[in-house]
Parts: structure tokens; sequence; C-alpha cells
């Protein structure tokens, strides 16, 4: 996620097994979490944040989709 930009988000941190992507505007997330969900993922988003807080023994294949479900979320 270190290097993801997208004109409609404003910061992207991590912090451990958290990532959290800020948006400008809030609706932009509307509809995500249905979205995450068709691709395998459980995520939701908290006012203008979507996030992630993995556990520690996540599988890599399990971070990959998680994170490129949310990339894509900005495809």
């Amino acid at each position: 996620m270190a290097g993801f930009a997208d004109p409609r988000i404003k910061e992207v941190w991590i912090m451990g097994g958290c990532v959290c992507i800020e948006v400008y505007d809030g609706k932009v997330l509307d509809g995500f979490r249905k979205f995450a969900y068709e691709r395998g993922v459980f995520s939701r988003t908290f006012l203008k944040y979507m996030y992630a807080m993995v556990p520690y023994v996540i599988s890599e294949s399990e971070l990959i989709q998680k994170l490129d479900t949310m990339k894509a979320w900005f495809a």
C-alpha cells in the first residue's frame, strides 16, 4: 500500500497490522462493504476512512486479497 495514490485519497497510513485509507469525501466509500463482500472480504468503512486491521496470523494470500480489494475500489 506504500505509494498507493488516487485523486480521491487524502492519505494512506500503515501502522503495524493496520492499513487506513482516508478519502476527501466519505461518499466515495458508499457501497464498498458490498463490493468487498462480493470478493470474499469482510470489510467496512467509518466516515471517510477505509481500513483493515488484519491479524498477525493472516496468510500472505489472504492479505493480498484484502489489500487488492481495497485498491480495486479506486480502479
